[in-house]
């Protein structure tokens, strides 16, 4: 299976660190960001990557190069201005499989560390055979505290910064080509287009069908610099328990 990683955003609520330096080239615990995104997936098996870049996109391709280092493949596709989800899948398309085969492929994003277990989320993703799975983590706290209020306008209970428990995607997808004819018809090629936002709204208008995999596993957003700060200040210990999960688990 090849995976795209999705790197092509100017990353502007990192600013101003991202003035200099490409959100995926961030470093972290001595790795760069999408390094430690691409490591599980390599533990896992995926050895053909592509690279969707746009803002510094320099920077990434100096440092990842063609991927011999990891024993890899990595392809680039470039555009001068981010494209949106979908909008960078339809870039992809040569890299990723456009023809006839049902061919499966991986989208991750390239700012999110995620305990995922993907061998899993293919398995799921085969067996019941549909053009979209979409990963999932009930793991989700919220960064607000919420209360139960009854009818008299009373609050009777206080939940602190609690758990969602609901099911939250971490924004990774495994996809077939079938896809492109979905995004094709937003012409992606002008503009950005969505995945969840704009293609599965219509792929459920039509009844096609988009399976949730649901499971309690942990992520970490790098979206903003409080996130980023906060996996910086970790000790290595609990820095090593995050990033080097893998290990843990048959992965690395």
């Amino acid at each position: 299976m090849k995976a795209l990683i999705l790197s092509a955003g100017r990353g502007t609520r990192l600013r101003p660190i991202t003035n200099y330096i490409p959100k995926p080239m961030l470093p972290l615990h001595g790795r760069p960001l999408m390094e430690w995104v691409m490591l599980p997936l390599i533990a896992c098996g995926i050895k053909d990557f592509v690279v969707a870049v746009s803002y510094l996109a320099e920077q990434v391709k100096n440092y990842f190069g063609r991927g011999e280092r990891w024993g890899v493949r990595i392809n680039y596709c470039y555009g001068p201005e981010p494209a949106g989800k979908a909008g960078e899948i339809w870039r992809a398309r040569e890299f990723l499989g456009s023809g006839e085969k049902e061919e499966n492929f991986l989208v991750v994003p390239g700012d999110t560390l995620c305990q995922l277990n993907y061998r899993e989320l293919f398995h799921f993703h085969r067996q019941h055979r549909g053009p979209v799975s979409v990963a999932f983590s009930t793991r989700y706290r919220l960064e607000v505290g919420t209360a139960e209020i009854d009818e008299n306008s009373r609050v009777v209970k206080f939940h602190e910064k609690s758990n969602l428990n609901v099911p939250v995607s971490t924004g990774a997808y495994v996809l077939d080509n079938r896809i492109f004819p979905y995004i094709e018809a937003f012409s992606p090629g002008g503009k950005e287009v969505d995945l969840p936002g704009d293609v599965f709204p219509e792929l459920m208008a039509e009844r096609v069908p988009i399976y949730g995999f649901v499971r309690d596993y942990a992520w970490w957003d790098v979206g903003r610099i409080s996130d980023y700060e906060s996996l910086l200040k970790l000790k290595a210990d609990a820095a090593a328990e995050i990033l080097t999960w893998g290990s843990n688990h048959g992965y690395l």
